[in-house]
């Protein structure tokens, strides 16, 4: 009987270990893991990406640059952007702080893209002294607070509310002040569009942790409907996020006044922009600098703030430890990226 199971043994260890081995490829290469990886994305003019109805020939381009995400990679790809030190992995909680789900997520993002585009229009049309109608037209759900029983009760982040309880609530105010009249525990209807779909959820109050005043327990902001006088269009639906802003803001100005602000340089940048024309900070700047310098970018607009200098430090920390190109260029608002635009000679050949 020993002997038998020793033959088995000796015959069966072949077929064992290639079924081990095969095992072990499916685990590395087909089963996903809750990871994000951050690499280099795009460095793309954002001439053909905004319409203005104002013809505009550029000899160099203002470049909109981005990171580029895998969701729930392998564990081989993990481990191959661990040991590059142009990659990096994060948590999928990490990468999407701590939204209800991916969805939830990615509403936020194609919010948080069409919001820069309205800001960048007010910015552009406030800069060359033109009016634009501005209207609000909902309120986003930006973040659910922790002591929130909203999320399990089907509210979502990026969900936008326009009713509640049946009636018009359109700006954070009409919603507010309904709120007011309710106590903590009263229970409200909310609806309104969760991503391209209507939604409704219906959600108990508390008393705000900051403030005695009774809310649903989110941080919001408000949704703008923004009508320009010219007929502009963008074209940024494949991508997520407001980094694009400042960039989108520069192209608009240029097409409206007729001023090759390229001024025949590949300019790269990254910010957000708010109706006031201030440049904000944003997440991946080591990233969009490898793609801009794959691009040959001249310059690149680095978000900079005096009180946060986190922007400006790892952009100087990751041209000086790759060896990157392009020259970094503070600036903190429109106005100064306008000016050094401006300043800059016309490039020869």
């Amino acid at each position: 009987m020993v002997t038998t199971n020793k033959h088995w043994i000796r015959r069966s260890w072949p077929t064992l270990l290639t079924g081990l081995i095969l095992f072990a490829i499916v685990v590395t290469l087909f089963i996903p893991v809750p990871k994000v990886i951050y690499q280099a994305g795009s460095a793309e003019p954002v001439h053909p990406r905004v319409e203005t109805g104002h013809k505009l020939d550029e000899k160099g381009a203002l470049l909109f640059t981005t990171v580029s995400t895998r969701s729930r990679p392998n564990i081989f790809q993990v481990w191959y952007a661990q040991v590059n030190p142009r990659m990096e992995v994060k948590s999928q909680e990490e990468a999407t702080s701590g939204a209800t789900n991916l969805t939830a997520y990615r509403n936020l993002l194609s919010w948080m893209r069409d919001s820069s585009e309205n800001y960048a229009l007010i910015a552009a049309y406030n800069v060359i002294n033109k009016p634009i109608d501005v209207k609000e037209q909902g309120v986003i759900v930006y973040n659910l607070l922790p002591e929130s029983k909203a999320r399990e009760n089907g509210l979502q982040e990026g969900d936008i509310i326009n009713k509640v309880d049946g009636k018009e609530a359109n700006t954070v105010k009409e919603l507010s002040a309904y709120l007011s009249a309710k106590k903590a525990g009263d229970k409200v209807t909310v609806s309104g569009t969760r991503g391209d779909k209507p939604f409704e959820a219906t959600v108990p109050l508390i008393k705000m942790p900051s403030s005695n005043r009774i809310g649903i327990g989110f941080q919001n902001d408000t949704v703008l409907k923004v009508t320009p006088p010219d007929p502009v269009k963008f074209d940024f639906n494949d991508t997520g996020g407001p980094s694009a802003g400042l960039m989108m803001t520069l192209e608009i100005v240029a097409q409206l006044t007729g001023d090759d602000l390229s001024r025949g340089y590949r300019i790269a940048g990254t910010g957000t922009i708010n109706a006031d024309g201030n440049v904000g900070l944003i997440g991946g700047i080591n990233y969009k600098l490898m793609a801009a310098d794959r691009e040959k970018a001249d310059y690149f607009l680095v978000p900079y703030n005096e009180k946060n200098l986190s922007n400006w430090t790892l952009a100087e920390k990751t041209v000086k430890d790759l060896k990157l190109s392009p020259k970094l260029v503070k600036v903190s608002t429109l106005k100064e990226a306008l000016d050094f635009l401006r300043k800059l000679e016309t490039k020869k050949g």
